[in-house]
Parts: C-alpha cells; sequence; structure tokens
C-alpha cells in the first residue's frame, strides 16, 4: 500500500551487488529500490531499536537521538541522563505496546473477509479505528513504542476508511501524476529545508535523496489531490516526521488529508483562517484556565497566538525533539484536536513560575522557546496536559462559534486593504496626470507657436509676391493661359 523510508540509515550507504542502498528503519533492514521499498525482514513483529543500536554508526560532528536527530549541544548532557533513566521503562512499555497491538490485530483478524461491498469496508474501518482509540486512549498517555507507531498511527487516523471511501486507486494515480509533469514549484523550493541534516533528508547522500523523493512525492500527490489547500509550508515537518518514524507513503498521504480536514481545518488552505480561530480559542483557554499568567502576558504585549501558531500548524515538531513531539502526537491522533490545545497549555502551565517572573515580551517568549527545544521529559509534559487540563470541553464547537467572526474581520481587513490599494493607484493616477499634463501642455505650446510663425509668413506681402511670380512664370512656361492664380 504505498512505499515507507527508513528512520535510520548508515553513515556511508553505498549500493550492493543489485544496485540496492541498505538503509535502517524501524529496527529492519529495508532495501531501496527504483520504484519500491520492501522489507527483508519476514518477521510480524518488529525489532526494537534497541536491538539495531549496534548496527547504526555514530553520527559525525555531534550526538543524535534514536530517530537520527542531532542533539544541540548545550542538550546533550540532559539528552542522555533522560534516555538513561527511561531505558528500562522503554522496554517495558513496548513488552505491553505488543500486548495491545496483538489484541488488535487479532480483532482485526476476526473480521477480515467480511466486506464484500464498499460500504460495508467503510464500516467496518471505521469500527477498527474507534475501537483502537478507545482501546489506547488510557495506555497512550505514556507514549507509544516507536517501532508500533507505522501500524498504529494510520489506524488511528482512520486511513482505510478513508482509501475505502475514495477508492484503493488514488494514491496510484495521483503518484503517477505526481511523478509526471504535474510538480508544485513552491514545494520543490521547501524539500531542502526539511529538517536539514537529517540522514534520511541529506540531499548530499543516496539514502537522503531517497528520503527526499519520498518527501516530494507525497506532498505533491497531497497537492494534486487537494487543489484548494495546494502546499502549504509546515506540511513538509508533517510528512517530514511520519516518513522517519517509517510510515508507508500512502498512508503518509492520508494521514496528512485527516490533519488538514480533521485535526487542523482551515489551517493550510488560504487565507488559513483556521490558525487565526485556534488562536482565539487558545486565548479564551487560557484565560479561563491560568488568568494570573494571562494577565500578565496581556501586560507584556504578548499574544500567545503569536506563540503557539507555530506549535498547531506543524503539531510542536518544528523545534520540539522528535521523541517528544511523537509522544503528543499519540495522543492527538487518539483524543483529536483537543489534545493540541491541552499540551499547549501544559507547556505554558509549566512555564508559568518563569514567565511571570519576565518583565518583557522578548523574555517571555526566550522562556517558551527553551523550554521547547529543551523537552526530552515528554511525560511530565503529557501528564499535566491530561491531568489538569482535561476540561477544555469541545474546542471543535468552539471553533465553528469563532469561524463566522473570524472570517468577517478578514473580510473587513480585505475591504480596507482594497481601499487603500485603490486609494493608493488614485494617487498614483493622479501624480500620473499631473505629470502628463505638463508634458502635454509642452507640446501644445510648442505647437502653438509653430503654427503662429506658419501664420505669420503666410500674410507676408513679399511671400506673397514671390510665390505669385513663381506661379505665374510656370504658367506661362506651361504654354496655357488662364492659371488658377491669373486675375
Amino acid at each position: 500500500r504505498g512505499r515507507s523510508v527508513s528512520k535510520q540509515k548508515p553513515q556511508a550507504a553505498t549500493p550492493d551487488d543489485k544496485g540496492r542502498v541498505l538503509l535502517w528503519g524501524g529496527g529492519k533492514t529495508l532495501l531501496v529500490r527504483d520504484s519500491y521499498y520492501s522489507d527483508s525482514n519476514s518477521s510480524d513483529e518488529p525489532m526494537s531499536s534497541t536491538d539495531t543500536d549496534a548496527k547504526r554508526p555514530a553520527a559525525e560532528g555531534g550526538t543524535c537521538d534514536e530517530f537520527g536527530f542531532r542533539i544541540a549541544e548545550e542538550h546533550v548532557e540532559v539528552y542522555k541522563k533522560h534516555s538513561l533513566a527511561q531505558a528500562e521503562k522503554r522496554q517495558v512499555m513496548r513488552e505491553q505496546w505488543g500486548v495491545l497491538v496483538k489484541e488488535l490485530k487479532e480483532k482485526d483478524a476476526q473480521t477480515e473477509g467480511i466486506a464484500v461491498q464498499q460500504q460495508q469496508s467503510i464500516d467496518v474501518a471505521g469500527e477498527r479505528t474507534r475501537a483502537a482509540r478507545k482501546l489506547l486512549r488510557g495506555p497512550v498517555v505514556n507514549g507509544i513504542a516507536p517501532e508500533y507507531r507505522p501500524f498504529l498511527w494510520p489506524l488511528l487516523c482512520g486511513v482505510d476508511k478513508a482509501r475505502a471511501v475514495k477508492g484503493e486507486h488514488i494514491f496510484p494515480s495521483l503518484l503517477q501524476r505526481s511523478e509526471g509533469s504535474e510538480r508544485n514549484a513552491e514545494l520543490a523550493l521547501d524539500l531542502d529545508r526539511t529538517f536539514p541534516g537529517h540522514p534520511l533528508l541529506d540531499k548530499h547522500s543516496e539514502g537522503g535523496r531517497e528520503g527526499i523523493a519520498a518527501l516530494h512525492r507525497v506532498l505533491n500527490s497531497y497537492a494534486l489531490y487537494n487543489p484548494e489547500v495546494g502546499y502549504c509550508q509546515s506540511m513538509n515537518f508533517i510528512v517530514g516526521i511520519l516518513l522517519i518514524m517509517d510510515v508507508q507513503e500512502e498512508d503518509a498521504f492520508w494521514i496528512m488529508s485527516h490533519i488538514s480536514d480533521s485535526l487542523l481545518p482551515n489551517h493550510f488552505a488560504p487565507p488559513m483562517l483556521g490558525s487565526q480561530v485556534d488562536a482565539k480559542v487558545f486565548k479564551i483557554l487560557l484565560r479561563k484556565h491560568l488568568p494570573k499568567l494571562s494577565l500578565h502576558l496581556d501586560n507584556l504585549g504578548l499574544d500567545p497566538g503569536m506563540v503557539c501558531g507555530q506549535w498547531f500548524l506543524c503539531i510542536f515538531c518544528n523545534r520540539m525533539p522528535c521523541a517528544s513531539a511523537c509522544h503528543i502526537w499519540d495522543m492527538v491522533f487518539v483524543k483529536g484536536p483537543q489534545a493540541i490545545f491541552q499540551v499547549a497549555l501544559a507547556i505554558f502551565k509549566l512555564c508559568e513560575e518563569k514567565l511571570i517572573a519576565t518583565e518583557d515580551m522578548g523574555a517571555a517568549i526566550h522562556v517558551l522557546r527553551d523550554f521547547e527545544t529543551g523537552l526530552f521529559d515528554s511525560d511530565a509534559l503529557l501528564e499535566c496536559a491530561t491531568l489538569q487540563f482535561a476540561s477544555v470541553g469541545d474546542v471543535n464547537k468552539m471553533r465553528l462559534e469563532l469561524l463566522p467572526g473570524v472570517k468577517k474581520e478578514y473580510q473587513d481587513y480585505r475591504r480596507r486593504m482594497d481601499n487603500y490599494k485603490m486609494n493608493e493607484n488614485v494617487k498614483k493616477g493622479k501624480e500620473l496626470l499631473r505629470g502628463f499634463g505638463g508634458k502635454a501642455w509642452e507640446l501644445g505650446n510648442g505647437l502653438l507657436q509653430g503654427a503662429q510663425t506658419v501664420t505669420n509668413k503666410a500674410t507676408d506681402p513679399e511671400l506673397i509676391r514671390e510665390v505669385q511670380g513663381k506661379v505665374k512664370e510656370a504658367t506661362a512656361t506651361g504654354g496655357g493661359g488662364g492659371g488658377w492664380f491669373s486675375g
């Protein structure tokens, strides 16, 4: 059902004797071919990431996390301490998730072959997603084991249902168009800017070029699938994380569609009113749950929307460590958009003491940015989000209530901008006419002087007599009598 790409690759990947490049991903060796990817490990159970740590070469120039992202030097010590502290817990977590995934697959086996018509397939797929979300609602707070995300994320996002509704042929046909001449020029500019330096997306290596090609196929296919949205910056980071986590290309395509349609509606389609709506929703929630902090930020002149806008648009994956961002995605895919607001509120809550101590907007933003980039302990964040902000309410209902007002604000803004542009054009027109009028006066004055000269010469007696003489002479020479000037 599409292609998958690797989580990690050898530092100096080289083709084998069949021209294939070996990459590490999800604990399996992936064989990268010209037109598809296939697993060389036939086992149904994925190997844990610790099983392949010995096979993964150390990255040059610094410490990398388990997903291939380089850790900033100032955060290396904290990262190592956290990794050591979490090692035993992760092993237990993998075993627990193995049991849960086995249970879900057994349920899938019971329904396999039941659906023979499209509507039945849609109903069965929808029920699978609902059952998975219900089963995982509690365990997901601790995060999904990374090796199970390629299976669980598509399930939680309703990929099979979307495929059943739209048709199995959709992605393959879009892929053919994407690999043809229908390419998005704006998208091409962002490919190299997506997690620069990550081994999967490094344009200077064979494996990186394959990853960039996969990223382009998914994003360009989506732009063709939904032309009203097309391609929007930040989509590249979302799809990049999906591919790094070994989600298959077709599944990544449908997950991106789910995010655009359900989790972040109107965020990517011009004029991106969803971002403004969610900024207002968050401001209301912040005022309700953290009134003291909200008042302090107002006094600083800091609009929370300035900070949370980028969080929402890429679901926290732009600056945050990959493991923490994926932990947040686990909860968002299970609980829906309310989890995005819960996490954002939890970040402000955990930074509340430092934020209240700030005296200007810049310092407050710096506090939030430092917290975001150094967040390796996502357990505390998700615990805060779940326990302290469980009552955020129905955010989709709030979105619908605020959307008309945001639309009106946008229409008023467009009207003001149109009036401003019209006034500017009128001013330019007047200046142009004023300049043209001066040139026209000079031209007209010159013509008038020329005409006056001709008139003066036409009434000169000596000139008249000279002309009459020449005419008479011409007439006499011609032998004809009674020239037109005679008499």
